[in-house]
């Protein structure tokens, strides 16, 4: 495969934000946050699948009903001694929690679990102890795994660290070496953003705490663990010590644990005389009271005995979630950035690719949740999805930076050749330029400046090169002049320039037109100030002739295969050639056809010229020449009506008062060209009549 620069620059940026990316997600803390949110997106977003509520779990809830007691009537209380004890106040009597051991057992419950830590002897210890002792095969009771600051025995010692088991008071389980089978810690540790993500259903005392156990430390079991073991699940319980990612499930909501002592709702439905119970897993544990345990999940805050039935519900379910390991997330950030470089290299139009590109984006998230949703698999989403759409995008960017600096470079090369017009319709809408090829039927104005006797000076020209260095200082100015009045430079022919306005971007006619006028004026100008300059360097003086003419042209990308030339044929061109040279024989610098002097009228003094018929043509045009421009602190020549009133005359065949209007002319501006060449014209005519009528036309014997 050839490496083009193209390639080559796409790979970089590719590389560089993989590699930018893969590093933020090893280092950098708060970047990973962002990672984890992903995740916990794909876990709480509508689309999400949650585990599915196991119907053998039941979730009896200690809340404010059950502390109040205040919506049961006083015959209730009559009725049961049970409902008396949590009448009298929290903490219950534990002879409380023995009748609930004894009314669920007696339901048929399969595992009876108290999510609940208790250290201390209290009254009812032996009621309770005696029914732990009796369903010892179903009951689980809460212990918890705690660092502890201890001083050295005496008090005076410094204070040690100690990490220890705190197991249910002794008047209730008698400690022993080996863990008792109803005790199960209730500890869930959280990540690192204090929100918990992940069940821990066996352990060490030390490796609870990040400490490699040793071959004498027991093993311990969660409350979770323990309740699926009661309940006859033990080949459910995870083997590995490591904490598993949990599949949330379903909201478990709690029923109030007093109701079960109402002998009224007992018989009624959900409880049916205790058929609720039959076979299920029945967990204990607060619910919405003051003692509740809330803790930080990807769904907001949750209550602690409803993340133990989330960890038996997922156990139940064999739903659990399993995280890529590292070498799988950088291969996923590697393969984003690879698939970047393939859209940027197999695809060229950036809005096709971006829309691609996001296209990948979305299919990516879509795969990940499919795979989320359908085998727990849990990925890294943000870092790949961020990869691909910061290398396609970096991609985009730096495109349109090149193409930026392509079209400066591009447009600066041409403008040094062609009008900034063309260089723009070029560049900035190569597909109207094409749509040019086949030509195009405007109406234009064109013009055409030509230096006089330039041919004799370069044949007598001491010096070739100050005569290019003179004549590229006038071609630099005259090409400003066009194109500061928005001209279109058409070419260099020689020592003779030709633009037009009019061709590819228009603002009506007389605009064009008097564009067109104003830059011959200027060129007049500036010629005038380049000649002193040159008188005193010791250069040649110049002239020249500019004719300028508007009318209908064809309009096109004109040339051949190996080269084009944005150019226009025509009659209006030809005659705006012809009436540049028109100008040498009335010894003016300006010519202007017929049709221009309307357009231009209101804001250029205008002169008539002659009624002429010009080389190859058959049919008469008016001319005309330019004085300068219409300002309101100037008024028009008195001896230009003089002039034009001559020129009547002139054209009636009225010789005799026509010559003696134009030395009228010639007294007020001596050695005026024009009316010296009319004047001797009227002499000639009176000597030798014309034949035939009088026209007026005047026909161009050369070019």
């Amino acid at each position: 495969m050839i490496v083009t620069p193209h390639r080559r620059a796409l790979t970089v940026l590719c590389l560089a934000c993989a590699t930018i990316i893969t590093l933020l997600y090893l280092t950098v803390a708060p970047y990973r946050s962002l990672e984890t949110a992903a995740g916990d997106w794909l876990s709480t977003n509508p689309a999400a699948r949650l585990s599915p509520r196991n119907p053998q779990l039941v979730y009896l809830g200690i809340g404010p009903a059950a502390l109040s007691l205040d919506t049961l009537w006083p015959e209730d209380l009559e009725k049961s001694p049970t409902l008396r004890l949590m009448k009298a106040g929290w903490p219950w009597n534990r002879a409380v929690h023995a009748a609930a051991i004894d009314r669920l057992a007696g339901a048929g419950a399969r595992a009876i679990v108290f999510d609940m830590v208790v250290p201390h002897p209290r009254a009812g210890d032996a009621a309770f102890r005696a029914a732990l002792d009796r369903y010892a095969d179903r009951v689980v009771i809460g212990s918890n795994l705690e660092k502890r600051l201890e001083d050295g025995g005496d008090g005076s010692g410094p204070a040690n660290l100690k990490r220890t088991h705190v197991l249910p008071s002794a008047s209730l389980i008698t400690p022993a070496s080996i863990p008792d089978s109803r005790v199960g810690f209730v500890n869930v540790l959280p990540d690192a953003d204090g929100k918990i993500r992940r069940a821990r259903f066996r352990t060490t005392l030390p490796e609870f705490f990040g400490i490699d156990a040793g071959p004498s430390d027991p093993e311990l079991f969660s409350l979770p663990a323990r309740a699926l073991q009661k309940a006859g699940f033990g080949d459910l319980v995870p083997k590995t010590r490591q904490p598993l990612v949990l599949r949330y499930s379903e909201d478990f909501l709690p029923l109030s644990i007093h109701e079960i002592f109402v002998e009224a709702q007992w018989t009624k439905p959900p409880y049916r005389n205790g058929a609720l119970f039959k076979d299920k897993i029945v967990l204990i544990g607060a619910a919405g009271n003051a003692t509740e345990d809330r803790l930080q999940t990807p769904f907001g805050t949750a209550l602690g005995p409803t993340i133990h039935l989330s960890a038996i519900n997922a156990a139940l379910n064999r739903d659990f979630l399993h995280e890529t390991p590292l070498a799988i997330d950088l291969t996923l950030i590697a393969i984003a950035g690879g698939l970047a470089w393939i859209l940027g290299a197999t695809i060229r139009r950036p809005l096709i690719r971006l829309a691609v590109l996001f296209a990948a984006v979305a299919g990516f998230y879509a795969i990940v949740q499919l795979l989320f949703n359908t085998i727990g698999l849990l990925p890294i989403v943000f870092s790949p999805m961020l990869t691909l759409a910061s290398s396609g995008m970096a991609w985009s960017a730096w495109e349109q930076v090149l193409d930026l600096r392509d079209k400066v470079r591009l447009r600066r090369t041409f403008e040094r050749y062609v009008s900034r017009d063309v260089v723009r319709e070029l560049v900035d809408n190569p597909a109207g330029w094409l749509h040019t090829i086949g030509g195009a039927r405007k109406n234009v104005t064109v013009l055409f400046s030509d230096i006089r006797g330039f041919t004799t000076l370069t044949e007598a020209a001491e010096d070739p090169q100050a005569l290019v260095t003179q004549l590229n200082e006038y071609f630099d100015e005259m090409v400003q002049i066009v194109f500061a009045n928005n001209g279109t430079l058409d070419k260099f022919i020689g020592d003779a320039v030709m633009a037009h306005w009019g061709s590819i971007t228009t603002e009506g006619e007389a605009i064009d037109a008097q564009r067109a006028v104003s830059t011959a004026v200027e060129m007049r100008e500036t010629l005038a100030r380049l000649n002193k300059g040159w008188e005193k360097r010791g250069m040649l003086q110049l002239s020249f002739g500019i004719g300028v003419n508007y009318g209908e042209a064809i309009v096109g990308n004109l040339g051949c295969e190996a080269k084009m030339e944005f150019s226009m044929i025509g009659d209006a061109v030809n005659l705006g050639s012809r009436l540049e040279g028109v100008t040498k024989s009335y010894d003016i610098d300006v010519c202007l056809g017929e049709h221009v002097a309307p357009l231009v009228r209101e804001e250029f003094t205008l002169r008539s010229l002659d009624l002429i018929i010009v080389k190859g043509k058959t049919k008469p045009v008016e001319i005309f020449t330019v004085l300068g421009r219409r300002l309101p602190s100037t008024d028009e020549p008195d001896w230009l009506t003089v002039h034009e009133e001559a020129m009547r005359r002139y054209r009636l065949g009225e010789f005799t008062t026509a010559a003696a209007l134009w030395r009228e002319v010639l007294a007020q501006v001596p050695g005026d060209p024009v009316s010296t060449v009319f004047l001797a014209r009227c002499l000639s005519l009176q000597k030798e009549p014309p034949e035939g009528a009088w026209t007026g036309v005047f026909e161009m014997k050369t070019k």
